[in-house]
């Protein structure tokens, strides 16, 4: 039994027992439909989140992916992008290249598919369904990418270590690998106090679809065995203009880090 099933069991009959009957209904009922519904519901979420966080990251995204733009120069390169969800970066792939995704929620084959027909310029295959732990299962073969793409994926893998084997498994030599990830935040401050309290009990992961708020990826990575990693940590910019979701997710969300590593 996982540490949030456990969790809710305790609280429901923690509920019962002082007599709060409607309360204990209400999040039994809550639970049923995440996780019956919740990969649906999750995708459709994201898909409408990535355009606006899209709009917010634009200008670190197109400083994160201009050394991938200029891989190659003149070659066809192939990319393969962990986490693909709707598509939300091919908008910054702007030359010609061979796309492979690997995405364990295939719920957003949907949005996927309205997306990509937009970039003609993109050979992108249809999305695979697997998990960055286990590329090969998905068919990524050895030294096959010139480049290999992560973005708000790493907070929800089960093991970043075996992801980035991966990554180097599948990577060319001298390839790279471009992440954007939101981080912990700083020892002691009051974005890390918060993140830590919601991810108590696996609150946060259960109702984000594994999303964890606590992770070092900064850390972890410079630790994974990569010839060479440049990587810069920063807040995320909120403008006022932003959606509720961004104005009440935003602090928590803010610290990121972007980089690259060289195989």
């Amino acid at each position: 039994m996982g540490s949030a099933e456990m969790h809710l069991k305790l609280t429901v009959l923690g509920l019962l027992l002082i007599g709060w009957t409607s309360l204990a209904i209400f999040i039994l009922l809550v639970n049923v439909i995440i996780t019956t519904f919740g990969k649906w519901i999750f995708a459709k979420f994201c898909s409408n989140f990535a355009e606006k966080y899209n709009e917010v990251s634009n200008s670190m995204k197109i400083d994160l992916f201009k050394e991938l733009n200029d891989m190659n120069k003149g070659e066809k390169i192939s990319i393969l992008e962990i986490g693909a969800g709707p598509g939300a970066n091919f908008k910054y792939f702007t030359r010609e290249a061979v796309i492979q995704t690997v995405e364990p929620n295939i719920q957003f084959t949907k949005y996927f598919d309205e997306n990509r027909s937009k970039y003609p310029n993109l050979e992108i295959k249809d999305i695979k369904e697997g998990f960055g732990e286990d590329l090969e299962a998905a068919g990524i073969t050895d030294a096959s990418v010139d480049a290999v793409v992560m973005t708000l994926v790493l907070c929800s893998v089960q093991d970043q270590l075996k992801c980035f084997e991966e990554i180097k498994r599948v990577l060319k030599p001298g390839g790279k690998f471009f992440y954007l990830e939101h981080i912990i935040g700083d020892e002691g401050s009051t974005q890390q106090t918060i993140q830590k309290l919601l991810m108590t009990g696996g609150f946060w992961p259960f109702m984000a679809d594994g999303c964890c708020l606590d992770r070092a990826t900064d850390k972890t990575i410079e630790t994974a065995g990569f010839e060479k990693v440049e990587q810069k940590k920063f807040q995320l910019p909120i403008p006022e203009d932003v959606p509720i979701t961004f104005k009440v997710f935003g602090p928590i969300l803010k610290p990121h880090v972007m980089g690259v590593a060289t195989k």
